[in-house]
């Protein structure tokens, strides 16, 4: 039997439209530009904006056990109230994927390589939440690709399905809750039960439009419809337009059709009051009980199915999550329910507005010093958002409307992490959040307009990236105590760190290294260091790993290195190039262990300035290199067995070094330590003496303290 179509009457309820600017996607999939992992959830916090610079993300810790049930913990992002994740890919390394497990939450431009249990869950927030999920796909979903368990809407926009079983399923074994969704602009390839499926006794309302199916099968549904059931399985009733539960109209779904000629300037419903909405945009069908079977031909085909079980459907994360996120805790310990059970004591609880913003503070490791100048760094005020610096070359998105942004250059694989979770970019940080002011060392750079800020879990230090930069000249920065710090997690690169001009990358205090070098001795090049730093771009609060050769690389000069700490030196820490005579580059409250040769190379023009740094095991802690004359600043050094130097200097190319506040220890006891060593420059140089020595080696003995 064919079934007529016919316009549904508006209903008294006040809708909002909301024109969209996502776009068809025509299924070309993006392609990756890096590989991050994680050893546990990364948190996006309310009011950050987490921008992945179209890198692949997924857990170190944890792969798919298919729809095994898991919790949060097993999920790669977990996204705060107000939180928005963007231009990222998910990886199969992982379960649960994406979590908003208290709605509100902005999704953008998010591709889900290989799906696990579920791609998002969104769970929690009040019947006025809306979580938007814009751009983006997913494939390779054997259940659900978007999972709903609490109340209040989810929009869909401008997303790419490909062998998946459902694109959004309200939950229907989570109680008596009402649910909304609205999809538009979509393409889904091969859908194996159906697109939408929603349960008609708990009132939820699915409004869809624009949505492109192509499909290898004779049958197709697009809106399901079930009997929830809390106690057990929910079973199906039907599928097909049935107003206000599947609102869409024939016009609304193209199957098999050519999508390179869809439009994608749809407009989403939403409603203000608690009351039915009317149709969604185009006519829909009158109320039926009946399902629908949409043909190859897109002609409605009448069924019945009525009380037929709904396969894969299980409960889901029937425990509560023991998850150490802050996010995850309710009102009170008694009032904690299971996840998929969606307590409407936890669900309805006040949810901070999108814009609310979290502090950020600095994470220093215990026992390591902080500068505390007065030059204030960087701040961004306000709520979050996405301030994206200039990149020379960008990379559009080839699914939705986002854009897909990475640097070009020999290195663009680039990333930012938090202390107990991590986030990446490549290229210049897009990442934004609110955050104090922070501040630095000598000769440090203070940024101005156009910061965008990036932060992560609660009470962690902020990055941030702004677009321009001056010097000062002043520094409070003390003499460390030998404490090395604790590394907050690990992250592994497949090609250096880029981090711009203009733009602040704070580590978190994790580890950093390579996953495809190791420490083999020998020349290396930049292209086996852990971060390139450009000219005016800042480092700070990172480990780097043993696993690398080149540590640091700054070799256009005028770099910023805050709190970082080299935990086995392999070649060089930090190797410092190019630059003019007028040109400085700042090391403030840093750390480097086990270095055969040098710490510091420094090869360019110009100053080095070491403010507060912890050597132990070392070579020379800086050596000036090269046919320029250079200049070195060291105070504020604690040194545990220098085998050669402190410093080292070349006296035939009018080097300059001053030293101030040094404490050195031997563990042999000997105070027989050469300070400031000086040679012959020259393709094989020479020493020529050490101690002080006019303007070459300028320090008194009261300086210098050994074994104090």
């Amino acid at each position: 039997m064919v079934k007529s179509f016919a316009p549904l009457a508006t209903s008294a309820a006040l809708l909002v439209a909301a024109a969209t600017a996502a776009s068809v996607p025509d299924g070309t999939w993006p392609t990756s530009t890096g590989s991050v992992q994680f050893s546990e959830a990364h948190v996006v916090q309310a009011g950050e904006v987490f921008d992945g610079k179209m890198q692949t993300y997924e857990r170190s810790d944890v792969t798919c056990q298919g729809q095994t049930e898991s919790s949060a913990s097993t999920a790669v992002f977990m996204l705060e109230p107000g939180a928005t994740l963007k231009n990222v890919i998910i990886g199969k390394n992982q379960m649960e994927g994406v979590h908003c497990d208290k709605h509100d939450c902005t999704i953008e431009n998010v591709w889900w390589d290989d799906v696990c249990e579920d791609a998002l869950s969104v769970k929690g927030g009040t019947a006025s939440s809306v979580t938007t999920v814009t751009g983006g796909g997913a494939r390779s979903a054997d259940d659900k690709v978007i999972q709903h368990n609490g109340f209040g809407t989810v929009k869909i926009d401008g997303f790419y399905g490909e062998d998946i079983s459902k694109l959004y399923r309200s939950c229907g074994t989570c109680g008596d809750k009402q649910r909304k969704v609205s999809v538009s602009n979509v393409y889904v390839v091969n859908p194996g039960n159906a697109v939408v499926t929603v349960n008609k006794n708990w009132n939820d309302e699915a409004t869809l439009s624009n949505v492109w199916v192509k499909s290898s099968g004779d049958k197709v549904k697009i809106c399901r419809w079930s009997q929830g059931n809390a106690n057990g399985e929910p079973s199906i009733l039907g599928d097909g337009p049935s107003p206000p539960l599947c609102q869409y109209s024939e016009s609304d779904v193209h199957i098999n059709g050519d999508v390179s000629q869809a439009t994608g300037n749809s407009t989403s419903s939403s409603s203000t009051s608690n009351e039915t909405p009317s149709s969604s945009t185009g006519s829909s069908s009158t109320a039926t009980q009946d399902g629908f079977d949409h043909l190859v031909t897109g002609v409605g085909v009448c069924r019945a199915d009525a009380s037929q079980p709904e396969s894969s459907e299980t409960q889901q994360q029937q425990a509560e999550e023991a998850t150490q996120q802050t996010q995850q805790s309710s009102a009170s310990a008694s009032s904690k329910k299971s996840d998929e059970n969606d307590d409407a004591k936890n669900e309805e609880q006040t949810v901070p507005p999108s814009g609310s913003t979290s502090s950020a503070e600095s994470a220093t490791p215990s026992g390591s010093s902080t500068s505390t100048d007065s030059a204030t760094k960087s701040s961004s005020t306000g709520s979050a958002t996405d301030t994206s610096s200039n990149d020379s070359t960008t990379q559009s998105s080839t699914a939705g409307s986002s854009t897909q942004s990475s640097s070009a250059g020999s290195a663009t694989n680039t990333s930012s992490k938090d202390s107990t979770t991590q986030s990446s970019a490549a290229g210049s940080a897009t990442q934004s959040s609110t955050t104090g002011s922070t501040t630095t060392g000598s000769d440090t750079q203070s940024s101005t307009a156009g910061s965008t800020t990036q932060s992560s879990a609660a009470g962690s230090a902020t990055q941030t990236s702004t677009n321009s930069s001056t010097n000062s000249s002043t520094s409070t920065g003390s003499v460390p105590d030998g404490t090395w710090p604790t590394s907050t997690g690990s992250v592994k690169f497949t090609a250096p760190h880029v981090i711009k001009a203009g733009e602040v990358f704070d580590g978190k205090m994790q580890t950093f290294d390579r996953s495809d070098i190791t420490c083999t001795g020998g020349e290396g090049q930049k292209d086996t260091a852990v971060f390139l730093v450009e000219a005016g771009g800042t480092l700070k609060n990172a480990i780097i790993g043993k696993n690398q050769k080149e540590g640091v690389h700054c070799d256009d000069h005028d770099c910023t290195i805050e709190n970082v700490w080299w935990d086995d030196v392999c070649e060089d820490a930090l190797s410092v190039k190019g630059g003019t005579a007028s040109s400085v580059t700042t090391v403030t409250n840093c750390g480097a262990r086990s270095a055969s040769d040098k710490v510091v190379q420094h090869n360019g023009y110009g100053t080095v300035s070491i403010d507060g740094f912890y050597a132990e095991e070392f070579g020379k802690l800086y050596r000036s290199c090269g046919d320029i004359p250079r200049t070195v600043t060291v105070k504020n050094v604690y040194a545990v067995n220098p085998l050669v130097s402190v410093v080292t200097v070349n006296k035939n190319y009018g080097d300059k070094a001053t030293l101030s506040n040094i404490r050195i220890k031997t563990s042999n006891g000997n105070s027989d330590v050469k300070v400031c060593q000086w040679s012959q420059g020259g393709s094989t140089p020479s020493n020529l003496g050490d101690g002080p020595s006019g303007t070459l080696c300028q320090y008194s003995e009261s300086d210098v303290q050994i074994n104090q």
